[in-house]
C-alpha cells in the first residue's frame, strides 16, 4: 500500500463527506439524477445532479415526478440518487392531530410501515428500468420502530433490491451524535434502542442480473383501503441532528 493512500471508510457522521466518498469510489463525478431533490442540502458543496426531481418541487428547476414513475427513458441515467423519508407518521400526523411525534412534525414520513414498503418497492423497481446496465442506485434509509416494533428497513431494501436484479455492491453508515427526542410529552417508557445511525446502501445495475441461490420474498401487505401517501421531503433532514 501507498504511502499517501487514504483507503474510503464505512463510517462517516455527516451527508457531505459519505457522499463525497461514494463518489470518489464509484467514479461519479455528478449524479445524474436525485429523484428526491427537495432543496437540494445534500448538494450545498457538491456538484449539482445533472436531472433533479421531487413529488413536490421547489422551483422550475426540479422536475415534478413521483420516485415509482419517472418521465426518463430506460436505462438513461448511470447514478441515481434516491433518499426517501423513514418515519411512520402514523394517522395522527395525516390529519394534524396531537400525538404524533416531534420526528414525524419535522421530518414528514409515511402513516403506514405498508405504505414505506410499497414506495420503497415501486421505487427501486422504477430505478432498475431507468438506471443503465453498470450503473449505480444509492439508497439512503434507515431503521425504524413502529407499532412497538422495531423494523430493520437497511435489510428490508437490500432483499428489494436483490429481487429486482440489483447487486449490493456497498454499504456505508451515517452516525449522529445528537438525536432529536421524539417521545414528546407522551411516551413514558423506552422498549427499543434510540437509532442514531443511517445508511447508504449503493446497488449496481448488474449485467447479467445475480442469480441468488435462496433469494428472499418481500411480502408487501394487501390492504384495498390503503393508498401510499409520500409527503416533501428535505434530503438533509433524514439525517436526525
Amino acid at each position: 500500500m501507498e504511502k499517501d493512500f487514504k483507503p474510503i471508510k464505512s463510517v462517516y457522521t455527516s451527508n457531505f463527506e459519505a457522499i463525497k466518498s461514494i463518489m470518489y469510489l464509484y467514479n461519479i463525478e455528478r449524479f445524474d439524477l436525485d429523484c428526491t431533490y427537495s432543496k437540494g442540502n445534500f448538494w450545498k458543496d457538491l456538484p449539482s445532479p445533472v436531472n433533479k426531481s421531487d413529488i413536490y418541487p421547489v422551483n422550475d428547476s426540479v422536475i415534478e415526478a413521483s420516485s415509482e414513475d419517472l418521465p426518463f427513458g430506460d436505462g438513461s441515467m448511470k447514478s441515481i440518487m434516491f433518499d426517501p423519508p423513514f418515519v411512520i407518521a402514523g394517522k395522527s400526523y395525516k390529519d394534524n392531530k396531537e400525538g404524533s411525534s416531534i420526528i414525524a412534525k419535522r421530518f414528514e414520513g409515511y402513516e403506514t410501515y405498508n405504505h414505506l414498503k410499497v414506495h420503497y418497492y415501486n421505487t427501486l423497481k422504477e430505478l432498475y428500468r431507468v438506471c443503465e446496465k453498470g450503473g449505480h442506485v444509492v439508497f439512503k434509509c434507515q431503521d425504524t420502530v413502529s407499532g412497538g416494533k422495531n423494523h430493520f428497513s437497511h435489510v428490508m431494501v437490500m432483499n428489494m433490491a436483490q429481487e429486482l436484479g440489483f447487486y449490493p455492491r456497498d454499504l456505508f453508515i451515517l452516525t449522529s451524535n445528537v438525536r432529536i427526542n421524539s417521545f414528546g410529552t407522551k411516551w413514558t417508557k423506552q422498549e427499543h434502542a434510540r437509532k442514531y445511525h443511517s445508511y447508504f446502501w449503493v446497488f449496481e445495475k448488474v449485467k447479467p442480473r445475480v442469480k441468488y441461490d435462496n433469494p428472499v420474498e418481500v411480502v408487501i401487505e394487501q390492504d384495498s383501503e390503503e393508498t401510499l401517501d409520500t409527503f416533501q421531503h428535505d434530503p438533509l433532514l433524514s439525517n436526525p441532528l
